[in-house]
C-alpha cells in the first residue's frame, strides 16, 4: 500500500493557496464541506491533530470557526514511521464532526480550507469509483445549466467541463461554484457518505494495523497540547530549539512512537 505523509498545519496552509475550489469541482472531487454536511454533524471529543509549533499558533486561530481539519482518534504505525516526519505538537481537540473516515482517505483542501475527495486518489480504488460515479451524476447538469458544448461520454465528461470553467472569468467561475455546491448537496445523503465509509474500511486485514482513521473536525477548541518527541536525535534537538524559542517548554512531552498506540 501506497502511503502519504500527512501535511503539518504550515503546509496546509500554504498548499490550499494554490488548490482553487472550481478546478478540483472540474476534475470531479467531492466536497466534504461543513454546510453540505450539516445534517451529519455530531459533537466529538479528544480528537487528535498533529502539526508543527508555528503551526499550533494557526490552529489556535480557527478554534469555533466552520473550518475543517483532519484529525484521528486511532493511532497506527503510519503515524509514528510516516507521518510525524515533521510532527512537533500533538494536539487533542473537542469540537464537531460530519464525517469520520475508518481510515486516512488523503483528503485535499482548497485555498478557503474545504475539503474534497478526489476520484483518482491513492487510498481505496473502491472509493475512487464511488466519487466517480458522484462525477458521472453532477457533470451533465452542469452541462445542461451552463450550456455547455459536449459530445463527451463517461469520463470524457470532465474534459469537457473543466476545459470550459478553466478560462471563464470570475463572475461565470462564482456561478459555477455556487451551483456545483447546489447539485453537490442534493447528491451526498447519509446512503452515500455510508457506502464511502464501507469502501474506505474495505482493506486487507493484513494492513489495517498501519492505518489511523480520519476526522474531519471544526468548530473545535483546544484541550492540551504535548511536543513530540522524535526518535531522532537531531530531529528532536531542532524541536526543543524551536519550542524553546515560542516559550513552549513547558508543554508536556510524547514519544512519536507512542502516538501509534493512542
Amino acid at each position: 500500500m501506497t502511503y502519504t505523509k500527512m501535511q503539518t498545519f504550515l503546509e496546509y496552509v500554504n498548499v490550499r493557496k494554490h488548490n482553487k475550489e472550481w478546478q478540483f469541482m472540474g476534475d470531479g472531487y467531492l466536497p466534504l464541506s461543513p454546510s453540505i454536511l450539516k445534517e451529519f454533524e455530531v459533537d466529538v471529543k479528544n480528537v487528535y491533530h498533529v502539526t508543527t509549533i508555528k503551526g499550533l499558533q494557526k490552529l489556535a486561530k480557527l478554534q469555533g470557526k466552520r473550518v475543517d481539519v483532519a484529525g484521528f482518534t486511532r493511532g497506527s504505525k503510519g503515524i509514528s514511521k510516516g507521518l510525524l516526519n515533521d510532527g512537533e505538537i500533538l494536539t487533542t481537540l473537542d469540537g464537531k464532526s460530519s464525517v469520520e473516515f475508518e481510515n486516512d482517505v488523503n483528503t485535499r483542501t482548497d485555498r478557503n480550507g474545504i475539503r474534497w475527495l478526489s476520484p483518482n486518489g491513492n487510498v481505496s480504488k473502491r472509493l475512487n469509483a464511488r466519487i466517480f460515479q458522484f462525477g458521472q451524476k453532477i457533470f451533465p447538469k452542469i452541462i445542461k445549466h451552463f450550456d455547455i458544448p459536449s459530445k463527451g461520454l463517461g469520463s470524457m465528461l470532465k474534459y469537457d467541463v473543466g476545459n470550459w470553467i478553466h478560462d471563464k472569468d470570475g463572475k461565470t467561475k462564482r456561478k459555477f461554484i455556487k451551483f456545483y455546491h447546489q447539485e453537490a448537496k442534493k447528491i451526498i445523503n447519509s446512503k452515500l457518505i455510508k457506502a464511502m465509509q464501507i469502501d474506505i474500511s474495505y482493506e486487507p486485514s493484513s494492513v489495517m494495523n498501519f492505518n489511523h482513521n480520519e476526522i474531519l473536525i471544526h468548530d473545535f477548541k483546544i484541550k492540551n497540547s504535548k511536543l513530540i518527541r522524535s526518535s531522532d536525535p537531531d530531529k528532536a534537538e531542532d524541536m526543543w530549539n524551536r519550542a524553546a524559542n515560542a516559550g513552549m517548554t513547558q508543554f508536556d512531552v510524547i514519544d512519536a512512537a507512542d502516538v501509534e498506540k493512542l
